[in-house]
């Protein structure tokens, strides 16, 4: 049976979703007998389409013999002041919850646990300093290599003594130098994901190195960085400016320009460039994740690094895919509960651990 809601759901969804989720619902057919040959799939969509109308939410979900994919658009009303903060959340439910702290390193000593934020200073005497969000700061010395690990759960803002600015995503590393005063480039090495403002400087490029032996050589521009271990992919996404790639297997660097995108699988080696959105590559730095026909798996593993917490996904769902955006704030309880009531997903907690199965 075919009706004309397909129309509908390709449009993009604004200030009018409530007039285009009443002509979705408008537009099915109703279940009058057996005889129209409904399948069940098509009864749940239909009366899931009618229960989030009135909760404000779009849920369009599509079936083949190979995946199985879900889009989820998430309103972002303001919180209730009454309700509990995320980790209480988490608490309440019963799930166990990372509580490692930022940490600043000298070499492989940590001698910090920081907050949210830090800014790398030199002082009118030349001296070098690290200050925290609460002005505390640990006076450096010049050739000191120092180290930042932000673990899942957080997130971290950081300035060079250049003016550079990195924002750091959950579980990830960075390797500086204190200062890059008595060096012809700055360089630094990340391993995780980071959003770099780097300070135009023509007589000292900047390079990141990330694992593998990739680099980014910079004049002055911002990019995104995600370089996770365990990810299948390193990939780079330039916002302005201009940034060479360059990659061991390749004797010339690969240039992007603003708007691109390079991906390079860790396996195969092989290369791909494309040119892309680049805001939906930037939005974890305002808390909101942001994914387009993730699988299950992987969306699973960025929720467990967003919340720091642990996530396990059934086999069966590995072929699940979901589109949509999560702010932080929501929550894991209200983001299990929209996965359990758009599909045929459960989720259960044992020994702290979230369950999708």
């Amino acid at each position: 049976m075919k009706t004309n809601a397909g129309k509908y759901l390709e449009r993009p969804i604004g200030e009018n979703e409530e007039e285009l989720l009443e002509k979705i619902w408008n537009s099915l057919p109703p279940v009058e007998n057996d005889d129209q040959m409904l399948d069940e799939n098509y009864r749940n969509v239909k009366q899931r389409i009618h229960k989030h109308t009135l909760r404000r939410h779009v849920i369009y979900i599509s079936s083949s013999a190979a995946a199985v994919c879900l889009f989820i658009l998430l309103l972002f009303s303001p919180e209730s002041s009454e309700k509990s903060p995320v980790f209480a959340q988490l608490n309440d439910m019963g799930v166990s919850i990372s509580e490692q702290k930022v940490q600043f390193m000298i070499g492989d000593s940590i001698v910090a646990n920081l907050n949210t934020s830090a800014k790398m200073n030199i002082t009118p005497n030349a001296k070098t300093t690290l200050q925290s969000a609460t002005g505390e700061e640990i006076a450096l010395q010049e050739e000191t290599p120092l180290k930042i690990y932000v673990p899942a759960g957080k997130r971290f803002d950081l300035e060079l003594t250049d003016g550079t600015h990195v924002w750091l995503n959950s579980d990830t590393w960075l390797e500086y130098p204190a200062t890059f005063a008595s060096t012809k480039e700055r360089r630094v090495k990340i391993e995780g994901e980071g959003f770099f403002e780097v300070k135009p400087d023509a007589t000292k490029p900047f390079h990141v190195e990330i694992p593998g032996g990739e680099s980014i050589r910079v004049l002055g521009t911002s990019f995104n960085v995600s370089a996770y271990s365990d990810n299948e992919e390193n990939i780079t996404t330039l916002v302005t400016g201009k940034i060479e790639y360059s990659l061991p297997t390749r004797t010339e660097a690969i240039a992007l320009l603003p708007n691109e995108q390079v991906r390079v699988n860790k396996t195969t080696k092989g290369v791909t460039k494309n040119e892309v959105n680049t805001s939906e590559f930037a939005m974890w730095k305002e808390g909101i994740l942001y994914f387009n026909n993730e699988k299950l798996p992987t969306l699973a593993k960025q929720l467990a690094r967003m919340y720091g917490i642990e996530i396990k996904v059934a086999e069966k769902y590995n072929d699940t895919c979901f589109s949509g955006m999560i702010r932080y704030e929501r929550g894991i309880d209200y983001i299990t509960k929209l996965l359990t009531t758009t599909s045929n997903i459960t989720c259960s907690i044992e020994n702290g651990i979230i369950h999708l199965k």
